[in-house]
């Protein structure tokens, strides 16, 4: 499904959806408009992920509770609803209300619950308390995690919310919540990392809770103890467990929530620092080390001092290395390797969906043979183990541009696919995803341009990179949309962090998005095309320094090999897939086992095809009928007998066969099938064959494939070979020398592919139909017996359609069956078969116009040659003879020849005066004419001078008179030609713009303007205005401001619109705060990309400004009246000091404030407005014009400077 289909079927699904609406509308107006109003309110709570509405699990519990409630009390209650309950019975109808309302709270609480319940299994790298060693030391550790579940079941009421529980039980509730502290505070180190890996911590930390009184602030209390107090008994294993917990309690439900988990991640150093973000990305679910990092923590303060650490604690790790310490060499052993991936087309195909991906080549959701092994290897490096451990944490990771929907609404399909492939296909690790957004991926939906997508996936990678300094990436992507592009942001952004960049080739490299082989030359690391992941893995063996190891090549081999034979043949789209992609593999796995074999490593044997013709039975080919002698499966080639003998005896033979075996099935009982015996698969794909005798050469005829001897398969089990040779001529093969020969019985042996074989056909004598039957009694009045002729027959002169357009018989060859068509739309000729031309039929007005206008053009156009050959013998080419060159018209200036000219020793033109005289040689003549082009005016109001041969000259002129004749036509002419075009226009469709051989004039394109005069531009030289702009070239003249000179001017440059960008104030983002050379402070709304012009709104002036760059200073942490939170509270910004670079802000406690950029934080922007759907949005999409930003403004209230 491509683009287009799908933008329709969205389209109407779009469509049907509003006339359902308009509908039910029209029906119920009252129940359908409280409807659309809830499913309002329910898109902004899901698209909103940020808002405060999300904090704690018991806001979005009370969020559904209430909108179950609203929801049931308009399905209930309006007068036009089809179940209006509560209009009959209130009661019944309020009662009605308050179940749906109490069940919708008892559904989500149990959702949180089995959300947090869930006990977090990872791999692990490092010992660990086990239960065996705590009951050998004589601790009692079962009893005492049985006692803190009991506590757990006594918080949690499954049917009675926490709010009720606390009101009423209030006392036995503190009581609990205590008896589970006291239990986490008793606990020795080994109990207390058991009790933590296995207990229900995250419901615990949810069910614990703060209450109003100041003793009563248990669950801030529980997190302390375990994120502060106790945090060095806790090993890294436990330390995962302690933030995942938090992170499903969700951090803003707690106010020292974030700061311990700053605490916990400072205090956690070097490779544990490293274990504990790898464990975080390895569990198998979206609450990852970045979510927690850039979505979790909402402080810019925590977040900075966590990748601070992070980036300190990677410089330690590299010292150690430079150093050679200790340490090193045990870091030495662990991998230190990211492997990021694409999803769609990389590891599985998408079969060509869109918007996933555009592969074809394998079925849909089919795994790429060897992309498992090929992730494992990369993973595994060529230090430590030679083999994967097991239980250790792996390091893969994908980027997906799927985007992220309401918490891990999207991202479950995905780690239910990665836990699959763990399971069932042997998968190294568990890995970790990072999705796009929403906004990207409609923007490329829309737009049809990958380029917000490719964006998207750099800041994820960015984003990854500030957590992993310590590492080195591997991106593997593929070339369908915009991952290319990515990868090249990457390499640009992060040279030393990317180590190799490997590109999945599903479309021709020169389609590939933003791709520029040029540009790429001067990078470091260069992108690898492959097309098999055998590919892949030898140059990532052999590149310098390699990848993976011999013996890792060796494993994804054999990893692709099992699972190519793993592929159904259900899932292929087509039996010639699965024979394309076979040969593909093979031929990859040929040239491994090459390197294999030079390395001294075993080889790996290749992809068997499947059989479909049995031994004997009888077949179809393009080179005639056969029966099947034998069968290579590693080429997929049939050894097939063809019977060459004439039709007439085929046939005879074939009778005798049937009538024989009727008979004797009429005599003998049908025998019943063994139960072993399994029927052979037949291809039900028909050939149309060519039945003429075909030449047969006395020499070898060799195939690609024809010297591997297919009863030896294991000949040469290295060499390369291509299966998707279209065969010419079957391999001839005697069975004694090798040599082609025809025996007597006209049956040969051929090596064919099986593409080329189909089901066995009955031979039939061909039927010709008699001459007399296909003559029309009206053959004057059309054209039956010429569409009826047969297709062998050509004329010369004929008019014909093909493939490549409308053209003209020249030739036809009877034996090749060979028609030459000079094309009538571009100048060609095409030598085509006889099948690829269609000839185009007359009537009967075209034909009597055709004959009356050509002996008319016959009779002036010898007219025309005769006087021309006259006017040439007298003077071919003399000075001032005009001339229609593909230059433009020009008059010649220098004759051809001293023989027309030896009367002269000079030539002077008859509207030049007499000092203007060109002397010409007499002694030596031209070989060339020269021609004034008066159609070229130069910039000293002169006309360039064309040198040309002679036969050029001659054929322009020729060209002219041409031209000039057949304007010059009669009017049987002028109808013959609209008659003879509008019958071809019917017969054949409207044909192609026709292009003469030899242009008469050359147009010259004018170029649309971008940038204005006076805008403010970035060059590769610097920073400049626009001064003008040529429209005939498309060059800009850019003043440099940059650049001075002597004389007090700026330097000119003269550049295309491609190295011009409009200028952006330093540092300055739209939508931020800014300061103003006028001393305001505002938000800059937009910037106009022609101009360079910033919109800032400065709302303490009430007004507009509409500045250059220079007058927009640098930025600003908040703007004059913008709410700020800062470390004593909520405050409103009343004032900025540009001198010292202070702000004065009013507390909401009535307090005054002086604080720097670091203390506080902008509040005042719109959430709604970062969301994808907004009132905001809603409003601005529906009534305002694209050309909003381009229409004149009012003036009244704003500011422009000056340029």
């Amino acid at each position: 499904m491509d683009r287009s289909f799908a933008m329709l079927l969205l389209l109407g699904f779009l469509v049907l959806l509003t006339l359902l609406f308009l509908a039910l509308f029209a029906v119920a107006p009252i129940f359908w408009s409280c409807m659309a109003s809830l499913l309002y309110t329910l898109s902004v709570f899901l698209f909103n992920e940020r808002h405060h509405v999300h904090n704690a699990q018991e806001f979005e519990n009370r969020f559904w509770t209430i909108f179950a409630v609203l929801f049931s009390t308009a399905l209930f209650f309006a007068k036009d609803s089809p179940l209006a309950l509560g209009i009959w019975s209130p009661s019944l109808g309020f009662l009605a209300v308050l179940i749906s309302g109490y069940a919708m709270h008892v559904w989500d609480r149990s959702m949180h619950r089995l959300e947090m319940s869930k006990l977090v299994r990872l791999k692990r790298g490092t010992a660990t308390s086990s239960l065996n060693r705590l009951q050998d030391a004589g601790i009692p550790i079962e009893n005492i995690l049985a006692q803190l579940n009991a506590c757990l079941n006594d918080l949690d009421q499954t049917y009675i919310p926490s709010t009720i529980n606390n009101w009423f039980y209030k006392a036995f509730v503190i009581r609990k919540e205590r008896e589970v502290i006291s239990i986490f505070e008793e606990a020795e180190p080994s109990v207390l990392n058991y009790l933590v890996c296995n207990s229900k911590l995250g419901l615990i930390f949810y069910k614990v809770k703060d209450h109003q009184s100041f003793k009563h602030q248990h669950r801030t209390k529980l997190i302390e103890l375990l994120a502060i107090d106790k945090l060095s008994q806790l090993n890294v294993h436990s330390r995962v467990i302690v933030l995942h917990s938090l992170q499903t309690m969700k951090l803003p439900a707690n106010a020292k929530a974030e700061y311990c988990v700053r605490n916990i991640i400072l205090n956690t150093k070097q490779d544990d620092l490293s274990d504990l973000k790898t464990l975080m990305d390895s569990k198998g679910d979206y609450w990852c080390m970045n979510k927690l990092i850039f979505d979790d923590i909402t402080s810019d303060i925590v977040r900075k001092d966590i990748l601070d650490h992070i980036q300190r604690q990677a410089r330690v790790q590299f010292n150690h290395i430079a150093f050679n310490t200790r340490r090193a060499k045990t870091r030495k052993r662990k991998f230190w390797r990211k492997v990021l991936s694409d999803v769609d087309d990389t590891l599985t195909c998408s079969g060509g969906s869109y918007p996933s991906g555009i592969d074809r080549r394998y079925g849909k959701k089919v795994m790429y043979p060897g992309v498992l092994g090929f992730y494992r290897e990369l993973d595994l490096g060529t230090d430590g183990p030679d083999e994967w451990p097991e239980h250790t944490a792996g390091n893969l990771v994908f980027l997906s541009a799927r985007p992220h929907v309401y918490k891990d609404v999207s991202e479950k399909i995905n780690h239910a696919k990665f836990a699959q492939l763990q399971k069932m296909r042997g998968m190294h690790t568990t890995p970790s995803l990072l999705s796009g957004d929403i906004r990207s991926g409609v923007e490329t939906l829309a737009k049809n341009d990958f380029g917000p997508l490719a964006r998207k996936k750099f800041e994820n990678f960015q984003q990854y990179v500030s957590i992993y300094p310590e590492f080195k990436h591997v991106f593997v992507c593929d070339n369908g949309q915009g991952d290319v592009r990515a990868a090249e942001m990457m390499v640009d952004a992060f040279p030393k962090q990317v180590e190799a960049i490997y590109v999945h080739e599903v479309q021709p490299i020169s389609k590939t998005y933003k791709y520029d082989k040029d540009a790429w030359i001067k990078k470091s690391i260069k992108p690898y095309f492959f097309k098999t992941y055998t590919e892949a893995a030898l140059h990532a063996v052999t590149r310098r320094p390699p990848l993976i190891r011999v013996r890792g090549l060796r494993r994804i081999c054999e990893n692709a090999i099992s699972d190519f034979y793993m592929i159904q043949n259900k899932q292929w789209p087509s039996q010639k897939h699965k024979w394309d992609r076979h040969g593909e593999l093979n031929q990859s796995l040929c040239y491994c086992n090459e390197y294999l074999t030079a390395c001294g490593e075993k080889t790996v044997p290749l992809i068997e095809a499947e059989r479909l013709w049995k031994d004997g039975q009888k077949v179809q080919t393009p080179f005639g009928r056969g029966e099947v002698l034998s069968f290579d499966p590693l080429f997929n080639m049939y050894e097939v007998t063809l019977d060459w003998r004439p039709l007439n005896i085929q046939l005879k033979e074939f009778k005798e066969n049937a009538s024989k075996d009727l008979e004797k099935s009429a005599f003998e009982k049908p025998k019943r099938l063994q139960g072993n015996d399994e029927s052979i698969k037949t291809l039900d794909t028909v050939f149309e064959n060519n039945e003429e005798t075909k030449e047969i050469c006395s020499k070898n005829i060799r195939h690609g494939v024809g010297d591997m001897d297919s009863k030896n398969p294991q000949r040469h089990p290295n060499k390369s070979f291509d299966t998707s040779i279209d065969l010419a001529t079957p391999n001839l093969v005697n069975e004694s020398d090798g040599e082609i020969s025809v025996h007597e019985s006209h049956k040969v042996t051929a090596r064919i592919h099986c593409r080329f074989i189909s089901k066995y056909t009955p031979p039939h004598l061909p039927v010709f139909v008699k001459e007399e039957e296909s003559k029309s009694g009206f053959s004057f009045w059309g054209s039956r017996s010429e569409q009826e002729e047969p297709r062998s027959l050509f004329k010369k002169d004929d008019k014909c359609s093909t493939q490549f357009g409308c053209g003209t018989v020249l030739d036809y060859r009877k034996n090749s069956g060979i028609v030459v068509v000079k094309m009538s739309s571009w100048s060609a000729t095409c030598y085509l078969n006889a099948e690829a031309v269609n000839i185009v039929s007359e009537g009967f007005f075209n034909r009597m116009l055709r004959i009356i206008s050509t002996d008319t053009t016959k009779t002036s156009t010898s007219l025309t040659k005769k006087s021309l050959a006259q006017k040439d013998d007298v003077n071919p080419f003399t000075v001032d003879c005009i001339l229609c060159t593909p230059y433009g018209q020009g008059r010649i200036i220098h004759a051809l020849d001293e023989k027309y000219n030896n009367n002269n020793s000079s030539m002077v033109s008859g509207n030049q005066p007499p000092a203007k005289k060109v002397i010409v040689n007499p002694t030596k003549p031209y070989d060339t004419v020269a021609i004034s082009l008066s159609s070229w005016v130069l910039a000293n109001k002169t006309s360039p001078v064309l040198y040309s041969t002679v036969d050029n000259a001659r054929r322009w002129k020729a060209i002219g008179d041409e031209e000039r004749t057949k304007n010059s036509g009669g009017i049987l002419s002028t109808f013959s030609s609209i008659v003879s075009q509008s019958v071809k226009k019917l017969i054949v469709g409207k044909p192609k713009r026709k292009v003469s051989d030899i242009p008469l004039e050359i147009c010259v394109p004018k170029y649309v303007r971008f940038f204005t005069d006076g805008a403010a531009v970035k060059s590769p030289y610097g920073k400049g205005r626009v001064v003008s702009f040529r429209e005939l070239d498309g060059v800009y003249t850019v003043a440099l401001e940059t650049w001075k000179m002597a004389d007090g001017n700026y330097a000119k440059l003269y550049t295309m619109r491609d190295n011009l960008f409009h200028q952006i104030a330093n540092g300055c983002i739209e939508g931020l705060p800014v300061l103003t050379s006028l001393g305001l402070t505002g938000t800059l709304i937009s910037i106009q990309p022609k101009t360079s012009i910033h919109m800032i709104a400065a709302p303490t002036a009430g007004m507009v400004c509409y500045l250059q760059p220079k007058d927009v200073l640098r930025p600003l942490k908040a703007s004059v009246n913008d709410a700020v939170l800062t470390p004593f509270g909520n405050g409103k910004l009343v004032k900025f000091r540009p001198k010292d670079d202070k702000y004065e802000i009013e507390l909401c406690w009535g307090a005054k404030l002086i604080a720097t950029a670091d203390s506080l934080e902008r509040a005042s922007f719109n959430e709604t407005e970062k969301a994808f759907v907004g009132m905001s949005w809603v409003l601005k999409y529906f009534f305002s014009s694209e050309n909003d930003a381009s229409q004149k403004r009012s003036r009244s209230n704003s500011i422009a400077s000056a340029r």
